[in-house]
């Protein structure tokens, strides 16, 4: 029984961990383009459309599985990784850590809701 309770919190811990580290990343990300976003005056590229669908999905994704909302979590992660791989499509060589994070985190969730 103890064993179980530890592996339990263990796995709560991480949870709540990679959820952080995912946050922390999408922040520094989102600071990032927001600089790039204020020393640029011409129009705004297709692709930052698709970078803040991106982001946006990345936090509902992260919010959903903090809250416990696996399901609802997983349809956000499949978004961000459809996102992100069109971003990596659209700008060859850019995007690649976001996309591979976004598929860590799809992979997660899909485990965590398989054995829920």
């Amino acid at each position: 029984m103890d064993d179980l309770l530890m592996k339990l919190v263990s796995a709560a811990i991480t949870g709540g961990l990679i959820a952080l580290v995912g946050y922390a990343s999408v922040a520094r990300r989102r600071r990032q383009v927001a600089r790039a976003e204020a020393g640029h005056t011409s129009t705004e590229d297709p692709t930052q459309a698709m970078l803040r669908h991106a982001e946006e999905a990345d936090r509902a994704r992260d919010e959903l599985a903090a809250q416990g909302r696996h399901g609802e979590a997983l349809d956000h992660a499949r978004v961000a990784v459809d996102q992100w791989t069109a971003l990596t499509q659209a700008r060859v060589g850019r995007f690649q850590s976001e996309r591979q994070a976004a598929l860590r985190r799809f992979e997660q969730l899909r485990t965590s809701a398989g054995s829920a």
